[in-house]
């Protein structure tokens, strides 16, 4: 049957009002539903819904279609109904349902499915509104009009209208009369066929959970795994078996969002010691989490796709003192990306907790985690109560290979890693370490857990200094030259502001200063690094490098270079240019 007889139906059929508020009602309903993934108990209830109750498929699909067309175009305007609702008065009845069980799985935790659920319930009763009253109009009209009258038969003698009845009603108009149709409001609120296709998917789902589960569980492994990798995740597959309480993954290959040709991580198989206890409430508690074969950096045979918007850096918060990255490093824009990522991930560990005194305002932390997730994946976490929604207790992950430390592997451990941190039983903490004693950083989470500040940690050993200088952005000459250095970066890290020290001891390398070889052996040089993660600053301390070389029998060496540089007396602020010595070349006069 072609469309338009479809829409003639609505018009001269037996569709009743009812029909038409059904479809309109829930086709808006589940088309301001992101995706399956974002409210998956919402979705299952509208549908079984539209499927029992007689409403209009036909109307249904088309309305389901427009609403789809809306929230797109109204993304941001649905975050903010949604987050009047989360956050107004009527907080303590979403918060209620978001931890329920079973309504835990309504998704409206995310500002846009609670928003647009408003949304629909407004656009859907004035859809059905305003075409039952134009249908009701249209049958009066008609009905007043008798089909054997002279002008209705005179009408009907036009070619023109011959076509529209055939293209709209078809050979016949209907067994009913207009009459009869204007006195049916409700009809059978019921399709007795759509009863039986709702028991039995019922049926199905509860006897061959075991079988349904595992595409289910992929398809949504899949897509959050996306959402937060910000590119393409492969997954052969994720079971669960809820009798044993094991949740097994194969086959994980997450592309790295700065470079879609390789990997970020892989694992040829994932498995974990699950809690099921609270699985109806949507919390996720996993005892022992164990990544066989796992990788960093591998080539992929087919290249990935960027996933999501790319998430934009912070305003840069100006500090005079500090060198942008783009003014330190040739790399230093892949840097910033890099470091946006990771910015990205620890917003989603931390749930944007902060120290008050570091943290910003709920507008401008709400702000960055739209800019790095988007409007649909935002959730207001701080309605998640008794427990996180995900919880591993315990990870580990040995011998994990990766091209940028040859030669050796890596060994991966984590405790209490969780979306909300402050409802675990213990802070958060991360190592990753080599087996060749070159690289060890570990990252305790406390101030996200409310016990105490983020610190990080890092030790890198026999860096090539060459390697490093080459990246440098110098005129001429690489500034540092043989040898190498280590690594000591340690302090607070967050996603707002940063307060860390990396201690860099070279051996056997040499720096140009004030055009002269300096030979840095043994000398260890302080650095500060401030700022957002994904815009740091870098400072050298200029006094620091004056005891340093003053210690290291310099002194004639320094009053040489400070005097070219046209610097008077020990005015120590002054001394700070010589960071321009060390990182970039002058220019010869």
């Amino acid at each position: 049957m072609i469309i338009t007889r479809k829409i003639g139906t609505l018009i001269r059929g037996k569709t009743t009002p009812f029909q038409i508020y059904a479809a309109c009602l829930l086709g808006a309903l589940i088309g301001f539903v992101p995706s399956f993934s974002h409210a998956p108990a919402l979705m299952l209830l509208w549908i079984f819904l539209l499927l029992v109750l007689n409403a209009n498929l036909f109307l249904g699909g088309i309305v389901l279609i427009l609403s789809k067309l809306v929230l797109l175009v109204a993304m941001p305007v649905v975050f903010k109904i949604g987050q009047i609702l989360l956050e107004g008065p009527a907080q303590g009845l979403f918060k209620s349902l978001i931890n329920a069980p079973v309504t835990a799985y309504s998704g409206l935790d995310y500002y846009v499915v609670a928003g647009g659920q408003l949304v629909a319930l407004v656009l859907g009763f004035v859809l059905a509104f305003s075409l039952t009253r134009s249908i009701r109009g249209y049958r009066r009209k008609m009905a007043a009009v008798s089909e054997d009258s002279e002008r209705m038969k005179k009408y009907s003698s036009k070619l023109w209208v011959k076509i529209l009845k055939f293209l709209f009603l078809g050979k016949g108009r209907g067994k009913k009369s207009y009459e009869e149709l204007l006195s049916v409001r409700m009809g059978n609120p019921l399709r007795i066929w759509g009863v039986a296709v709702v028991v039995v998917l019922t049926v199905l789902l509860a006897v061959g959970f075991s079988k349904l589960s595992a595409p289910l569980l992929t398809s949504l492994a899949k897509s959050n795994l996306e959402t937060a990798n910000g590119a393409t995740v492969d997954l052969e597959g994720v079971d669960l078996d809820l009798g044993e309480g094991k949740l097994e993954v194969l086959g994980l290959a997450m592309a790295d969002a700065q470079n879609l040709d390789t990997n970020l991580f892989s694992s040829q198989r994932i498995v974990a010691d699950v809690n099921t206890t609270d699985l109806l409430r949507k919390r996720f508690s996993i005892d022992n989490l164990v990544l066989e074969n796992a990788s960093s950096g591998e080539t992929r045979a087919t290249p990935g796709k960027q996933i999501g918007p790319k998430p934009k850096t912070d305003k840069k918060i100006e500090m005079p003192d500090f060198d942008d990255l783009d003014s330190v490093l040739e790399n230093g824009e892949e840097w910033k990306e890099r470091l946006a990522q990771g910015k990205r991930w620890l917003e989603q560990m931390t749930s944007g907790d902060e120290e008050a005194e570091k943290a910003p305002s709920w507008k401008e932390e709400l702000n960055s985690r739209i800019r790095a997730l988007g409007h649909a994946n935002v959730k207001a976490d701080f309605l998640t109560e008794g427990s996180p929604t995900l919880w591993i207790r315990r990870v580990e992950a040995k011998g994990i290979k990766t091209p940028y430390f040859e030669g050796a592997t890596l060994d991966l451990n984590g405790s209490d890693l969780s979306t909300h941190p402050s409802l675990a039983a213990a802070a958060p903490t991360l190592s990753l370490v080599a087996d060749n004693q070159l690289f060890d950083a570990r990252l305790s989470l406390a101030g996200a857990s409310g016990t105490g500040s983020n610190e990080v940690k890092i030790l890198l050993n026999r860096v090539p200094v060459d390697s490093f200088a080459s990246k440098l952005k110098a005129s001429g000459e690489p500034p540092l030259s043989g040898g190498t250095m280590d690594i000591d970066l340690s302090g607070n890290i967050g996603t707002v502001d940063n307060d860390l020290v990396a201690q860099v001891t070279f051996s056997g390398s040499t720096a140009r200063i004030g055009g002269k070889p300096v030979s840095l052996d043994g000398v260890t040089l302080p650095l500060e690094i401030r700022g957002p993660l994904d815009r740091p600053g870098v400072k050298l301390e200029s006094k620091a490098l004056e005891k340093i070389l003053v210690s290291a029998g310099k002194k004639k060496l320094l009053d040489e270079a400070t005097k070219k540089l046209g610097l008077e007396g020990d005015d120590a602020g002054k001394a700070g240019e010589l960071l321009n010595g060390l990182f970039k070349k002058k220019p010869k006069d």
